[in-house]
């Protein structure tokens, strides 16, 4: 109860406290808009006088839920997070100069929002104690702002240009200054215990600030970039590398399981996700359906349940796996916020692609023609066109290996110690046990789908469990890679936990079904409970396309960011850009894309999991139709 129990002291005059801070570092001028002022409630620079939301079929009520409701992660105590000062300076910490210095949105506060905290920043999931926490949301690095002519455009569920490795590492030092230097501390403490704390609890204070100062350094040095690691910069992280940390490494109790987090990708795009039948750059999260899993979770959408539910456990959420497994599967608590995963998903299904604004200049129609009769040959077979305001649109994943940065694929497929997990099932439908070792997709499949597990009584679960016949359909959201493998002339095309390659010979691990499936196709013979050994094979795996409506407010381009515009996409791979600077908002309407401001930090293709190699599509087009097809693109 100790931080609980030093934040309640006194509690008027925490309050008291706490509303001169907000006052002092929340007012914001209002911000010009067509219609309400200002109805996000964005804190805006000087120099961007006025803001504009676009027509995506959400009204402003449904976009601040989106921005506001907590998922289950926790960073640091909610309270501290008011108080908090920058680690070289006395403003707070989340200053609306200070976020928008991290690339993330600023906000002035609100009845929903009362601590003007930026978007995607919550009152959220409460430590052992109780002591409220605060926790960051998709809508953090998932809502874009776009800057052209000193009016900010607000983009939701568009990538932001957020730099959360920065923030994080400030975030962090920010706390170790507040422990370690008299004068900050003495700030701090006064604020949140006010003037007659006693020495007892400042002492109490000031450890309990040492100790969560540990915990947001510790997960920075498994999960951020550090040696040859590329930077993440404005916009990147490495999602699955920090989700496959925290399953395998944290929660499992195993350090080693840990492995460097250098291969960051842009944040993705969220409209039409949940009409995706496969998410994910590697298209590794399956968006299945199952009868099943509504006496099993709650809800038919396991797949969606699945894929937010690892994001949560990956973002600072956390999960107790039971040290001792019963008969039947148990339930593993976690943070996460199961109804409002479900919620955001929901919420997702109606969004709708942008539509390119007037004010960047209107496409011109006749180069809109030829560019769409260009598209219809050179980019549709893999970029599938829809109805952006269809709600019946379904896109079905087109997974291939266009010759990118293979970074993140390799990562997906490592393996680590199972610890307390081995010998225990490794689905709830599935056969088969954990033996020692385990690929860690598949073991962040199994942690999340125990996560999502109802409360059920064992005699319950038994029933459901026993119901289901061996022919079910799994429960689960995936985790898998799809991949090619060939030998001699047989093909199988199927999805798989993980690979290995050594002397010549290729280790397949996946579950039954899949390796019944690749022996059958490929006409082997052996026999394997847990992968298959294949000799003189031949694996392909590759990166998903996705339609391409909303491609312009997607830059930086591939999944890794490593092309900064539509232009450079389309020249030839050792014509691009080796070098240029992300983090800008002032958008580019001729290339599409973002200005290359030199005051931002520079991104080096030539770095580890930066490589802008691939996807040479359209290279050969001459000048003209290149601005031909880019001019269709801004129309969709």
């Amino acid at each position: 109860m100790l931080i609980k129990s030093v934040l309640e002291r006194e509690e008027w005059k925490v309050k008291l406290t706490f509303v001169a801070v907000v006052l002092a570092f929340s007012v914001t001028p209002a911000v010009a808009q067509p219609g309400p002022v200002n109805p996000r409630g964005i804190a805006l620079p000087d120099d961007i006088p006025a803001i504009r939301t676009l027509e995506q079929n959400w009204s402003d009520a449904e976009s601040n839920w989106f921005y506001n409701a907590p998922q289950g992660s926790r960073l640091i105590p909610y309270e501290w997070a008011i108080h908090l000062e920058q680690p070289q300076s006395t403003a707070r910490f989340f200053d609306a100069a200070n976020i928008r210095k991290f690339g993330f949105i600023a906000r002035t506060s609100a009845p929903d929002n009362p601590d003007g905290l930026p978007i995607g920043f919550v009152k959220d999931a409460p430590y052992d104690d109780g002591t409220e926490g605060l926790g960051v949301t998709c809508a953090a690095c998932h809502t874009g702002i776009i800057t052209y002519q000193k009016t900010a455009f607000l983009i939701d569920g568009a990538p932001t240009m957020g730099d959360m490795e920065t923030l994080l590492k400030e975030l962090a030092q920010a706390l170790q200054a507040t422990a370690q230097r008299d004068d900050k501390f003495a700030r701090f403490a006064s604020r949140l215990l006010g003037p007659g704390g006693s020495r007892d609890e400042q002492l109490d204070l000031r450890e309990a600030v040492r100790s969560i100062a540990k915990q947001r350094v510790d997960y920075n040095a498994r999960n951020m970039s550090h040696g040859p690691a590329p930077r993440f910069g404005p916009g990147r992280i490495d999602a699955f590398g920090a989700i496959f940390n925290e399953v395998s490494a944290t929660f499992l109790g195993i350090p080693e399981n840990a492995r460097p987090a250098n291969a960051p990708v842009s944040f993705p795009c969220l409209w039409d996700a949940p009409q995706h039948d496969r998410v994910q750059w590697n298209g590794a999260a399956i968006n299945r359906k199952s009868p099943l899993g509504l006496a099993l979770f709650g809800t038919q959408d396991v797949g969606a349940l699945g894929r937010n539910t690892g994001e949560v456990l990956g973002v600072f959420g956390s999960a107790t796996i039971n040290e001792h497994e019963l008969v039947l599967p148990r339930r593993y608590e976690a943070t996460a916020n199961k109804p409002n995963l479900l919620a955001l998903e929901e919420t997702l299904t109606t969004l709708w692609s942008p539509r390119w604004p007037d004010a960047f200049g209107a496409p011109d129609p006749a180069r809109v023609d030829r560019g769409a009769e260009l598209y219809q040959t050179h980019c549709v077979s893999c970029h599938a066109e829809i109805q952006r305001d269809d709600p019946r649109r379904q896109v079905t994943a087109k997974l291939s290996d266009v010759q990118t940065d293979p970074m993140m694929l390799r990562n997906f497929g490592r393996v680590g110690k199972t610890g307390m997990l081995e010998r225990r099932s490794k689905t709830l439908l599935e056969l088969g046990r954990f033996q020692d070792e385990a690929p860690v997709a598949m073991i962040l499949k199994h942690v999340v789908e125990r996560v999502m597990l109802n409360p059920l009584q064992l005699k319950q679960l038994r029933s459901v469990l026993d119901s289901a016949n061996a022919d079910s359909k799994p429960v689960n959201p995936g985790f898998e890679s799809t991949v090619e493998i060939t030998v001699g002339d047989k093909t199988a095309n199927v999805s798989i936990h993980s690979s290995e390659s050594r002397d010549g010979q290729l280790e397949i691990f996946a579950s039954r079904a899949t390796l019944d499936k690749i022996k059958a196709s490929l006409g082997l013979e052996q026999e394997s409970q847990n992968s298959i050994v294949i000799d003189n094979a031949k694996l392909v795996a590759g990166y998903k396309a996705r339609p391409l409506n909303g491609v312009w407010a997607t830059a930086p381009y591939l999944h890794n960011g490593s092309v900064p515009t539509l232009a450079e996409l389309l020249k030839p791979a050792a014509q691009r850009k080796a070098t240029f600077h992300v983090g800008s908002q002032e958008f580019d309407p001729i290339n599409v894309g973002f200005v290359d401001d030199p005051q931002f930090p520079t991104f080096d293709t030539s770095q580890i999991g930066n490589s802008n190699a691939g996807h040479e599509f359209g290279a050969s087009l001459t000048e003209a139709e290149k601005a031909d097809l880019i001019e269709y693109l801004k129309s969709l």
